[in-house]
Protein backbone atom coordinates (compact mmCIF):
# COMPACT_ATOMS: atom_id res chain seq x y z
CA UNK A 1 0.00 0.00 0.00
CA UNK A 2 1.35 3.49 -0.52
CA UNK A 3 0.07 7.42 0.03
CA UNK A 4 -0.61 9.73 -2.61
CA UNK A 5 2.35 12.16 -1.20
CA UNK A 6 1.90 14.59 -3.86
CA UNK A 7 2.49 18.14 -3.83
CA UNK A 8 -1.28 18.60 -4.14
CA UNK A 9 -1.89 16.12 -1.35
CA UNK A 10 0.15 17.61 0.95
CA UNK A 11 -0.84 21.37 0.09
CA UNK A 12 -4.70 20.06 1.08
CA UNK A 13 -4.01 18.45 3.92
CA UNK A 14 -1.99 21.74 5.12
CA UNK A 15 -4.85 23.99 4.37
CA UNK A 16 -7.00 21.22 5.86
CA UNK A 17 -5.27 21.61 8.96
CA UNK A 18 -5.15 25.33 9.24
CA UNK A 19 -8.99 25.11 8.54
CA UNK A 20 -8.95 23.08 11.96
CA UNK A 21 -7.09 25.26 13.29
CA UNK A 22 -9.23 28.29 12.93
CA UNK A 23 -12.77 26.29 13.89
CA UNK A 24 -10.73 25.40 17.36
CA UNK A 25 -10.16 28.98 17.98
CA UNK A 26 -13.66 29.86 16.79
CA UNK A 27 -15.00 27.24 19.69
CA UNK A 28 -12.65 28.96 21.83
CA UNK A 29 -14.24 32.25 21.54
CA UNK A 30 -17.69 30.51 21.98
CA UNK A 31 -16.49 29.46 25.42
CA UNK A 32 -15.08 33.00 25.72
CA UNK A 33 -18.43 34.52 24.88
CA UNK A 34 -20.36 32.08 27.13
CA UNK A 35 -18.05 30.70 30.10
CA UNK A 36 -21.01 30.14 32.17
CA UNK A 37 -22.32 27.32 29.59
CA UNK A 38 -18.42 25.63 30.15
CA UNK A 39 -17.00 26.85 33.21
CA UNK A 40 -18.57 25.62 36.10
CA UNK A 41 -17.94 22.44 38.76
CA UNK A 42 -20.05 19.90 37.45
CA UNK A 43 -19.66 18.26 41.11
CA UNK A 44 -22.26 20.75 42.50
CA UNK A 45 -25.11 19.42 40.55
CA UNK A 46 -27.94 17.42 42.90
CA UNK A 47 -28.83 15.44 40.09
CA UNK A 48 -26.60 12.11 40.23
CA UNK A 49 -27.23 11.56 36.58
CA UNK A 50 -26.52 15.24 35.62
CA UNK A 51 -23.68 15.16 37.30
CA UNK A 52 -22.17 12.32 35.17
CA UNK A 53 -22.84 13.94 32.04
CA UNK A 54 -21.88 17.38 33.01
CA UNK A 55 -18.38 15.32 33.57
CA UNK A 56 -18.22 13.67 30.82
CA UNK A 57 -19.12 17.02 28.97
CA UNK A 58 -16.62 18.63 30.93
CA UNK A 59 -14.20 16.48 29.95
CA UNK A 60 -15.29 15.97 26.22
CA UNK A 61 -14.63 20.13 25.53
CA UNK A 62 -11.69 20.16 26.68
CA UNK A 63 -10.50 17.05 24.49
CA UNK A 64 -12.78 18.39 21.54
CA UNK A 65 -11.03 22.10 21.97
CA UNK A 66 -7.48 21.09 21.81
CA UNK A 67 -6.48 17.66 20.41
CA UNK A 68 -8.16 17.55 16.83
CA UNK A 69 -5.77 20.85 16.25
CA UNK A 70 -2.66 18.55 17.58
CA UNK A 71 -3.65 15.75 15.51
CA UNK A 72 -4.55 17.05 12.46
CA UNK A 73 -0.82 19.20 12.92
CA UNK A 74 1.00 16.01 13.33
CA UNK A 75 -0.43 14.13 10.50
CA UNK A 76 0.66 17.34 8.57
CA UNK A 77 4.11 17.69 9.99
CA UNK A 78 5.27 14.06 10.34
CA UNK A 79 2.79 11.97 8.00
CA UNK A 80 1.45 9.40 10.32
CA UNK A 81 -1.86 9.06 10.43
CA UNK A 82 -3.95 10.16 13.14
CA UNK A 83 -7.14 9.83 11.61
CA UNK A 84 -8.70 7.58 14.77
CA UNK A 85 -7.43 9.91 17.39
CA UNK A 86 -8.87 12.83 15.45
CA UNK A 87 -12.52 11.04 15.08
CA UNK A 88 -12.85 10.47 18.33
CA UNK A 89 -11.51 14.21 19.88
CA UNK A 90 -13.90 15.35 17.18
CA UNK A 91 -17.13 13.43 18.31
CA UNK A 92 -16.84 13.48 21.93
CA UNK A 93 -18.70 16.48 22.28
CA UNK A 94 -20.90 16.44 20.14
CA UNK A 95 -22.10 13.16 22.05
CA UNK A 96 -22.02 14.44 24.88
CA UNK A 97 -24.08 17.51 24.39
CA UNK A 98 -26.68 14.97 22.70
CA UNK A 99 -26.41 12.65 25.56
CA UNK A 100 -27.61 15.47 27.67
CA UNK A 101 -29.68 16.58 25.15
CA UNK A 102 -31.68 13.55 25.51
CA UNK A 103 -31.86 13.21 28.96
CA UNK A 104 -33.48 16.87 28.93
CA UNK A 105 -35.59 15.64 26.75
CA UNK A 106 -36.71 12.49 28.20
CA UNK A 107 -37.18 14.75 31.69
CA UNK A 108 -39.97 17.30 29.51
CA UNK A 109 -37.20 19.97 29.03
CA UNK A 110 -37.03 20.03 25.44
CA UNK A 111 -34.52 18.78 22.58
CA UNK A 112 -31.72 21.34 22.06
CA UNK A 113 -33.99 24.16 22.76
CA UNK A 114 -30.85 26.45 24.10
CA UNK A 115 -30.01 27.18 20.26
CA UNK A 116 -33.48 28.82 20.11
CA UNK A 117 -31.98 31.52 22.96
CA UNK A 118 -28.45 31.28 21.86
CA UNK A 119 -27.87 30.38 18.39
CA UNK A 120 -24.06 30.84 18.19
CA UNK A 121 -23.69 27.43 20.79
CA UNK A 122 -24.99 26.01 17.17
CA UNK A 123 -21.52 26.72 15.46
CA UNK A 124 -19.33 24.79 18.67
CA UNK A 125 -22.01 21.98 19.10
CA UNK A 126 -22.98 21.01 15.52
CA UNK A 127 -21.10 22.73 12.64
CA UNK A 128 -17.71 22.35 14.18
CA UNK A 129 -17.84 19.19 15.00
CA UNK A 130 -19.80 18.36 11.16
CA UNK A 131 -17.11 20.14 9.54
CA UNK A 132 -14.02 18.79 11.62
CA UNK A 133 -15.39 14.76 10.44
CA UNK A 134 -15.86 16.35 6.48
CA UNK A 135 -12.35 17.79 7.28
CA UNK A 136 -11.08 14.55 8.37
CA UNK A 137 -11.54 12.80 4.61
CA UNK A 138 -9.31 15.72 3.06
CA UNK A 139 -6.61 15.25 6.73
CA UNK A 140 -6.30 11.51 6.23
CA UNK A 141 -7.17 10.10 2.38
CA UNK A 142 -7.99 6.54 1.99
CA UNK A 143 -4.54 4.89 1.52
CA UNK A 144 -4.53 3.86 -2.30
CA UNK A 145 -3.49 0.03 -3.59
CA UNK A 146 -0.66 0.18 -5.87
CA UNK A 147 -1.48 -2.25 -9.01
Amino acid sequence: MTTDLSFRSIASERVAAYAVTLLTIGFWLVIATFPNFFLFNPFETADPVFRVEQIFSTSAWVVFGIFPMIFAWLKTINGKSTRTLFQVSVGLWPLAVLVIQVTLAVRGFGFYKYLASYPILAFGDIIVPLFLLTTSKVLFPDRVQAD
